[in-house]
């Protein structure tokens, strides 16, 4: 496993505690359920956020982080520590 996944948005879900975005990556290789979340507290947010939303309107692939140095299970939550773009 690895502390990074790349893939396209498919779902953006917003509540009170932040959002949850599902990639279109193998589930296999996801975190629970293969939702990330980008938690409300998260010091870079709004940036974050805005990035998901062009990223879904335009279909660009993204690069999911994780918190922490443990790597991404499928039998554990995930929470986004930062987000990447390429445009090759």
């Amino acid at each position: 496993m690895a502390v990074r996944v790349s893939g396209r948005v498919l779902e953006i879900n917003s509540a009170r505690t932040g959002t949850s975005i599902e990639l279109d990556n193998d589930p296999a290789v996801g975190p629970k359920g293969n939702v990330w979340l980008l938690k409300i507290d998260h010091s870079n947010y709004n940036a974050l956020f805005s990035l998901i939303l062009a990223a879904a309107a335009n279909r660009w692939r993204i690069t999911v982080r994780i918190e922490g140095d443990a790597e991404i299970d499928i039998n554990t939550d995930a929470a986004i520590r930062n987000i990447g773009v390429g445009f090759k």
